[in-house]
């Protein structure tokens, strides 16, 4: 695994066409707190609402109702609630948009999903996630998310042609450190590289988020067993979306405690009550993708939506946002939801299922391997030690979260957000630290300055882990 580029601190939003496009071209000259406070007094205009931004010569339609005249644009001072996201930006071709939903420390972060019919409502719902998953886990870092609506036929140049644009059409805002891009559902890490090469960064290499995202997932289904003591051996499991995380996290499911009965891709959905071999899976997804479905030797084929339905005892969706909603929720029959996906289920479907009885655990925080153990492992952790820091600080929380939800008659979803809400408030300010200063400054890239401040990011997030479990517990 790679070791995926380093991020700088930016800038905020910025709010009409002019001051744009300025502040852009002035960013590598000015101080960027002077500039910071210059956004922040024209964001505050209620005359800037609805106001069209350009950027790189395109047309983004600014979707974001600012505050009156004087108001603050600190986030600590909104409620994480109903509030309209930091920024939406349009960007007028293949239906792509890019949605900032918070901004901390200057920046933000969120993958590019790439599908045929991605919405933006869908975007907005993935970007809060973040939101939600960077403050339960302490990171310094703002949630975002971006969309581009690419039909699954689109011919391989035909498509790196409209990757290459999106990214010509985001450079701004990524060249300023406002938004940095990830891999996400659709998007490869050469597609990722195809991206940033229209915006004219250089990505540097990258960290297999995927291994990460299944070490967090395994390690939460492992805190539920030991806390819901199922009298039964083997656990059947059911994977909504088997793809490059479900790969990873098969493998750290041991055969003899879990039996993978059911799952399903973009082509299909088979069954088999007896389970399918670990290997067998494996190996038909590397040699045949999508397509394992129709060729893994005894399979009983059904639909797609069977494969959330099925009798288990754990369901992972790990596929698009709300798959899980209020018409299926009544016939989900799973002991527990563990998801792989972000936000898998809609506002409803988590009630019906809190009164079923059913435990569904939030995807911000069962995925979260992807960006708190990924950061870890990208500022000089051992894979090791980061395993050991999952089974036992991550691990710990969860099982915090299912205790302390139980006791309170709350899903672990509802439990969840309050804890990242209040950890959003309450958060703390790293812009004055000195590793802040020696960002700006450009200093981290020194190799023995770099060290120090990869120490200082990892440490941050170890004691972030370490002190979530009690901070469940005060509730």
């Amino acid at each position: 695994m790679d070791k995926r580029h380093s991020q700088r601190a930016g800038t905020t939003i910025v709010t009409t066409d002019t001051l744009f496009v300025i502040l852009l071209k002035v960013t590598a000259f000015v101080n960027r707190n002077k500039m910071l406070a210059s956004v922040r007094k024209s964001a505050t205009s209620a005359e800037a609402c609805g106001k069209v931004v350009s950027l790189q010569g395109e047309t983004h339609k600014l979707a974001r109702c600012h505050k009156p005249q004087g108001a603050k644009l600190e986030e600590r001072e909104r409620p994480m609630g109903s509030r309209e996201p930091q920024l939406v930006i349009m960007t007028g071709r293949s239906g792509a948009c890019v949605v900032i939903d918070s901004i901390v420390n200057h920046t933000s972060s969120g993958g590019v999903r790439i599908t045929e019919d991605i919405s933006l409502s869908e975007v907005k719902t993935l970007a809060r996630e973040m939101t939600l998953k960077c403050s339960f886990f302490g990171l310094p870092r703002g949630g975002a998310k971006s969309g581009i609506r690419v039909p699954t036929d689109t011919a391989a140049e035909e498509r790196k042609g409209i990757l290459e644009d999106f990214g010509r059409s985001i450079a701004p805002i990524v060249r300023a450190g406002i938004y940095y891009p990830g891999v996400d559902m659709g998007c490869s890490t050469e597609e990722l590289r195809t991206i940033y090469g229209g915006t004219g960064v250089n990505l540097g290499k990258l960290v297999d988020t995927s291994y990460f995202t299944a070490l967090s997932v395994a390690d939460a289904i492992r805190a539920w067993r030991e806390s819901a003591k199922p009298d039964r051996n083997p656990l059947d499991v059911a994977i909504e979306g088997f793809g490059r995380v479900a790969s990873h996290l098969v493998e750290r499911l041991p055969e003899n405690d879990y039996r993978i009965i059911a799952v399903s891709t973009v082509k299909g959905a088979v069954i088999n009550e007896n389970g399918f071999a670990v290997k067998t899976l494996l190996a038909h997804r590397k040699e045949f993708g999508d397509d394992l479905v129709r060729k893994i030797p005894d399979a009983r084929p059904i639909q797609k939506e069977e494969v959330l339905t099925a009798e288990v005892d754990v369901l992972i969706p790990s596929a698009r946002a709300c798959t899980i909603n209020q018409d299926n929720a009544g016939r989900i029959r799973a002991h527990v939801i563990a998801p792989i996906a972000n936000a898998p289920c809609t506002e409803t479907a988590i009630g019906i299922l809190h009164e079923k009885g059913i435990v569904c655990l939030p995807g911000f925080v069962t995925n979260s391997g992807g960006v708190y153990a990924s950061s870890l492992f990208e500022n000089g952790v051992r894979l090791r030690e980061i395993e050991k820091i999952s089974a036992t600080h991550y691990r710990a929380a969860v099982m915090s979260l299912l205790r302390k939800s139980a006791e309170l008659k709350l899903s672990p979803v509802g439990l969840a957000k309050m804890v990242a809400t209040k950890r959003f408030k309450t958060r703390k300010d790293y812009s004055d630290t000195l590793y802040s200063k020696m960002t700006r400054a450009g200093l981290s890239k020194v190799p023995l300055l770099k060290t120090f401040c990869d120490s200082f990011k990892a440490r941050n997030i170890i004691d972030s882990l370490r002190e979530l479990s009690a901070e469940i517990e005060s509730y």
